[in-house]
C-alpha cells in the first residue's frame, strides 16, 4: 500500500507538472519565448485595475520592427525570424520582473510597464531603440541590420481602457514611421484627431 501511494504522489506531481506546461505554452509565443496576446488579453484589466488602486500610471510601448517585410524579402523568413528573436531577448533581458512583454503580432511587441513614469519610459525606449539599431542579427552567414519605431502611451493620462491604450500607442507608432522610422513618439492628444 505505501508503494502504491508514492507511485500515485509521483503521478500526480507530473501531471501538475505538465499542466503547468501547457498553461505556460498557452501563453507564450513559440519563436520568442515572450508572452502573446492571448495573456495580454487576460491579464490586461488586472492591470490597469492595479494601477487604479495603487494610483500608479501604467506605460504602454507598441514596438515595431522598421521595413520588416523587406528584412524578410532580402534574408528570408530565417533571418526575420532571427531579427525578432534578438529584440525579444533583448526585451526580455531588460524588462522589470513586474513589466509584461508580449509578442503582439507579426513583427510587433507590446510592453506593459506598471508605475512607470513618462520620462523613464522614454528613456527606456530610447536605449532600447539604440541598443537594437547597434545589433546585428546573423541568419547563416548574412549579417542583418535593423530598426525600431516605437510608440508610447499612458494610463490615466491618455486613456482609461486597454483598448484605448493600446490604440493611442498605435497611433503614436504610427506617428514615428511616418516621421521616418527609427524613433520614440509620445501621445499627444492632437493625434487622434489627426488620425488617418
Amino acid at each position: 500500500l505505501r508503494l502504491s501511494e508514492q507511485t500515485l504522489k509521483r503521478q500526480l506531481d507530473e501531471i501538475r507538472s505538465l499542466q503547468e506546461q501547457l498553461q505556460d505554452q498557452a501563453s507564450r509565443d513559440p519563436l520568442t519565448g515572450m508572452y502573446n496576446r492571448r495573456f495580454l488579453d487576460l491579464i490586461a484589466d488586472r492591470e490597469i485595475a492595479r494601477c487604479l488602486r495603487e494610483g500608479r500610471p501604467l506605460t504602454l510601448m507598441m514596438i515595431d520592427v522598421d521595413h520588416f517585410k523587406k528584412v524578410n524579402d532580402t534574408y528570408g523568413h530565417p533571418g526575420g525570424d532571427e531579427v525578432l528573436k534578438n529584440l525579444a531577448a533583448l526585451l526580455i533581458g531588460k524588462v522589470r520582473t513586474t513589466d509584461v512583454p508580449c509578442r503582439y503580432g507579426g513583427e510587433e511587441f507590446l510592453l506593459l510597464l506598471p508605475g512607470m513614469p513618462p520620462d523613464i519610459a522614454l528613456a527606456r525606449a530610447e536605449h532600447w531603440r539604440e541598443t537594437f539599431a547597434a545589433m546585428t542579427s546573423m541568419s547563416g552567414a548574412l549579417a542583418i541590420k535593423a530598426t525600431l519605431s516605437v510608440g508610447v502611451a499612458m494610463y490615466p493620462t491618455h486613456a482609461t481602457t486597454m483598448a484605448e491604450l493600446i490604440h493611442c500607442a498605435d497611433l503614436a507608432l504610427y506617428r514615428a514611421k511616418d516621421g521616418g522610422r527609427n524613433r520614440v513618439v509620445f501621445y499627444r492628444e492632437e493625434m487622434a484627431t489627426t488620425e488617418g
